[in-house]
C-alpha cells in the first residue's frame, strides 16, 4: 500500500469527523436496515438511505453535499426530478465534491460510460458482511482520490520552496 502513513492519517480524521454517506435505491431489500445496522457497528455512523429523489432531495444533495453519494440506476427519480440514476450522477459530478457511485441489480446498465463516476458497485445482491467490505474499499478509494489533491500541494509547496534555496 502506497501512503499508508496518509491513509491512517485520513481514517483518523475519518473516526473524528464521519465520513457523510447518502444511499438513494428504490428496492428495500438492497441495503437494508439490518445491513445499514451492522455497517453502523462497523463505524460507518453517518449513513442516510432514501427512496427516491424529489426536488427537495436534490437541492440538498446540491446544497450540503455528503461525502459519498451511492445511487440506483433505476427507479430512484422522480418524472420531473430527472430521468434516471446515471443522470443524476451525472449532475452530481459536475455540481459538487461528492464521490459518486452507481450500482444496479442489473449488469448491463453499469456498462452505460456516457457518465463519468467515482465507483461501480456491480455487486448490489450482498450480504451484510460484503456490504462493509465494500463500504470500506469505498471509502478507501474515496481518501485516495481526496488526499491526491493534497499531496499534489504538498509536493508543488514543497518543490518551489527547493527551487528557490537553490536559486
Amino acid at each position: 500500500m502506497k501512503h499508508k502513513p496518509l491513509k491512517g492519517f485520513g481514517k483518523f480524521l475519518m473516526k473524528l469527523n464521519n465520513v457523510n454517506i447518502c444511499i438513494v435505491d428504490d428496492e428495500d431489500i438492497y441495503f437494508n436496515k439490518d445491513m445499514l445496522n451492522i455497517a453502523s457497528n462497523a463505524g460507518f455512523n453517518k449513513i442516510d438511505r432514501y427512496s427516491k429523489i424529489d426536488n427537495k432531495l436534490l437541492n440538498r444533495l446540491q446544497q450540503k453535499p455528503y461525502d459519498i453519494v451511492i445511487l440506483d440506476v433505476q427507479g430512484i427519480t422522480e418524472p420531473d426530478v430527472a430521468k434516471d440514476g446515471m443522470q443524476i450522477a451525472s449532475l452530481l459530478s459536475r455540481t459538487t465534491c461528492s464521490y459518486i457511485v452507481v450500482t444496479s441489480a442489473h449488469q448491463f446498465h453499469l456498462v452505460n460510460e456516457m457518465t463519468k463516476v467515482d465507483y461501480i458497485m456491480e455487486n448490489k445482491i450482498q450480504t451484510s458482511a460484503d456490504f462493509v467490505d465494500e463500504l470500506i474499499e469505498i471509502v478507501d478509494d474515496f481518501l485516495n482520490k481526496k488526499s491526491s489533491f493534497y499531496k499534489k500541494a504538498v509536493f508543488k509547496v514543497g518543490f518551489s520552496i527547493l527551487k528557490k534555496s537553490v536559486a
